[in-house]
């Protein structure tokens, strides 16, 4: 019985964020994942980013990750060319413009993600952040 109700509270917890981040990014024509894709190809080292190498750190499918990207394109805050590797790859890198969005947005998720642990000492956050990296890398060999 636990365990259905901690699926269910995680998956509320995951429905309001996401539903309260996908409000507050309307106004800038963007979306959590765009967003999340966005602040991975910027906080990444390399300049050009392959495409796979998203598909699996976010561990969705090729077709999903192709549509973010060419939406994400087509607002001018990301360019796609064909890999320098393997001309069969594509490569995404951050725009001037998408690195401004970026950054606008990490701090609506900054204030967010302090609303969301408001009710936590700081020693409850640091165990709670421990305590869903275990859960989470539990789920790994199922």
């Amino acid at each position: 019985m636990i365990k259905t109700e901690c699926g269910l509270l995680i998956k509320q917890i995951s429905d309001h964020i996401s539903k309260s981040a996908n409000n507050a990014l309307r106004a800038d024509n963007l979306t959590l994942s765009q967003l999340r894709c966005l602040e991975y190809i910027h906080g990444n080292a390399k300049e050009k980013i392959p495409l796979k190498e998203i598909e699996a750190h976010f561990h969705i499918s090729q077709p999903t990750l192709a549509g973010i990207i060419t939406r994400l394109n087509q607002k001018g805050l990301v360019i796609t060319e064909v890999s320098d590797m393997n001309p069969r790859a594509k490569t995404v890198s951050i725009t001037p413009d998408g690195k401004e969005l970026f950054l606008k947005s990490d701090e609506r998720r900054e204030e967010m993600e302090s609303i969301l642990l408001a009710a936590l000492s700081d020693k409850e956050k640091a165990a709670f952040y421990e305590i869903l990296k275990k859960v989470y890398n539990g789920l790994k060999n199922v």
